[in-house]
């Protein structure tokens, strides 16, 4: 899919909540404030290690120790710290600022490594390409005129081994689409054609040409936005309580901010039981994200995005709609900025916090001695934000019920990522060819089969920190029917198993062999004794088809394994890596567990990935409609009871 970066895309986004109401509220995972941001943008301003051509790739917080952390105490003093990458002179830097002190604690080059796109590249991918007569010539050869009629957005290149991935230079892909229409440009895509871009040197380094393909019209028209709002329940209603960047709902707790690269975060989640307020998870986010097209030609293998470490969806985030994107009666939080030139920048309603009722039932049941049901309405808290990555548009959903459960969800809408092709009808001589990779969507346009992958990283905390992953394997197991005076031969039995190092948790969802993923607290027990724990109940589990030599797949090796669990390890938060751009492939996850380091009894992080092939069908043109997808953390053995018995709290 072709990525656009709005104004705020190549910002450092951090989490602005409403000013701190009281100082007892302030966290030391809060994003850092508009006035934080403005004293960082001084302070690297006058460092002569900080030249004028920097370019901020971004600027959040420096999160403190996690033990630090989970040891403060309401209150305490904390020092404020940011952790900040720039590019200049074609290097990329680190540092970490101490915004108490104003001084720079840390500064180091990342060797080799390339940042995201920057909101100047997308603007320069425009003028380097109508500079190049033979990129003039070559739209004029498909119907296009007139350069400023047509649209050209970049994306990176990946890393496929070839000439032009040896020297790391920083590269752009760039394919135009024709503007003049009323209907979306992604329908008009200018096919065959594709221009090499380098930006340090801004000019086109090669031209890709394929044979000439009519631009299309673009098939139905998207309709006009509908004027049905989504319900609200009213203020009298709302159990939602905000206090910074704490959230509070029922039972539950919860630290908010958004994050540039990775989006919303949600940090040190706990839930009440009666008196006693215990830790479910320390921090879950979404950590990358993979969309490989299945499309090998010339113009069109190198789209394999990983979208979080090459282009970012936090700040790809929209500004949500009261009554649209969410209830009218959700409570609304802004977004701060530093932008590529370290100046500071505000972006209004990037997250909604609402409580909806579902329509389901919580839990019901008819007695059948009173003659009678009970029955108990469902009714959840959702935060939302939503990315918008070019064609496709994607909602990220963290829902919290009564019952205890968190579900993490991601929702696909937009428009599919289509190419131009010379084929009406699939009773045309060519159809067949012209839609191999993918289908037939609107006369003229191929929509071109692909993978989502999820990757979401959890570190759940059960009660406190030290957890295992606990595998309930389910095997069939023969019995003596006649020992039990019984007419069964076969039952199933669960059989726990404890990971115990990396390698045993490297788990893919096996229908023929059954298992259940549990983080259970082997130190802390339910009224019943049973060791209290979270399962992870998985959603879509979608891996990986392509071979790990494909160097497609190189870079997103996370793909082969639903689940992977490593030790705590402050420096590991990324699935593919911290840097996946021109990367040749096999960090993060592959790099981190190749030791196999023990996870018996230690603070564990959870990698889940939620994967989904998606086969084009004539119904997601000329827009998808929303596909979710989502993962369950549901309690199992941490009650002592069904805690949505009682009322509502």
């Amino acid at each position: 899919m072709i990525r656009i970066l709005n104004v705020w895309a190549l910002a450092g986004c951090l989490f602005g909540l409403a000013n701190w109401a009281h100082a007892d509220d302030r966290s030391p995972l809060d994003g850092l404030s508009a006035a934080e941001l403005q004293s960082l943008s001084e302070i690297l301003a006058a460092s002569d290690r900080v030249s004028k051509e920097a370019q901020y790739v971004t600027a959040v917080v420096a999160e403190p120790p996690k033990q630090e952390v989970l040891s403060r105490q309401d209150g305490g003093p904390f020092i404020r710290k940011a952790f900040v990458a720039l590019r200049q002179d074609r290097q990329l830097y680190e540092a970490v600022v101490n915004l108490n002190s104003r001084e720079i604690e840390t500064w180091e080059l990342q060797e080799g490594a390339q940042p995201v796109l920057f909101d100047s590249e997308f603007g320069m991918s425009q003028i380097i390409v109508r500079k190049d007569e033979r990129w003039i010539e070559a739209l004029a050869r498909r119907g296009a005129n007139d350069p400023k009629s047509v649209f050209c957005f970049p994306v990176f290149p990946g890393y496929f081994d070839l000439p032009r991935d040896k020297d790391n230079r920083r590269l752009g892909m760039v394919s135009c689409f024709e503007t003049q229409t009323e209907n979306s440009i992604w329908g008009r895509p200018i096919e065959g054609l594709l221009a090499v871009v380098d930006y340090d040197e801004r000019s086109v380094v090669e031209i890709l040409e394929r044979d000439i393909v009519p631009i299309p019209d673009g098939g139905p028209q998207i309709p006009k936005e509908q004027p049905t709002d989504l319900r609200a329940l009213g203020p009298d209603k709302s159990r939602i309580n905000v206090s910074n960047s704490w959230v509070s709902w029922d039972k539950w707790k919860f630290h908010l901010r958004i994050d540039p690269r990775e989006g919303p975060v949600l940090s040190q989640v706990s839930i009440r039981d009666g008196d006693t307020r215990r830790s479910v998870m320390y921090q879950g986010a979404l950590s990358e994200m993979f969309v490989p097209y299945m499309d090998p030609t010339e113009t069109w293998f190198h789209r394999a995005y990983l979208d979080i470490g090459e282009y970012g969806i936090g700040v790809s985030g929209v500004s949500l709609r009261k009554g649209k994107d969410c209830p009218a009666d959700g409570i609304m939080f802004d977004g701060h900025f530093m932008n590529e030139t370290g100046k500071i920048a505000s972006k209004p309603n990037m997250i909604c916090v609402f409580e909806r009722q579902t329509g389901d039932t919580a839990w019901t049941h008819y007695e059948v001695t009173q003659g009678g049901s009970q029955t108990r309405a469902k009714t959840e808290l959702v935060v939302r934000f939503i990315a918008w990555l070019g064609n496709y548009d994607y909602v990220i959903d963290w829902i919290f019920s009564e019952d205890g459960s968190l579900k993490g969800r991601v929702g696909a809408s937009g428009i599919v990522q289509a190419k131009a092709v010379r084929a009406q009808n699939m009773s045309d001589a060519n159809a067949a060819d012209e839609a191999a990779y993918g289908r037939l969507v609107a006369p003229g346009i191929v929509a071109v089969n692909h993978d989502h992958f999820f990757a979401f990283r959890l570190d759940l905390d059960v009660d406190g920190p030290q957890n295992n992953l606990l595998i309930d394997r389910l095997k069939k197991v023969k019995v003596n029917g006649s020992k039990l005076n019984s007419p069964r031969r076969q039952i199933w039995q669960v059989f726990p198993e404890i990971a115990e190092r990396e390698k045993d948790a490297m788990l893919s969802v096996n229908q023929k062999k059954p298992a259940m993923w549990r983080v259970a607290n082997s130190s802390k027990t339910n009224a019943l004794g049973h060791a209290v724990s979270y399962r992870l109940k998985a959603g879509a589990t979608g891996l990986a088809l392509m071979d790990r030599k494909e160097f497609a797949q190189k870079r997103a090796a996370f793909t082969e394994h639903n689940l992977w669990v490593t030790p705590y390890d402050a420096e590991e938060k990324y699935a593919a890596g911290e840097y996946p751009n021109r990367h040749p492939g096999n960090a993060g996850l592959p790099t981190w567990t190749k030791n196999n380091r023990s996870i018996a009894d230690t603070d564990v992080v959870l990698w889940y990935t939620i994967g989904m092939h998606h086969v084009v069908r004539t119904e997601d043109w000329p827009i998808m409609p929303q596909v979710q997808h989502q993962f369950e953390l549901r309690p199992f053995d941490f009650f002592d009871f069904n805690p949505a018995m009682g009322p509502p709290q």
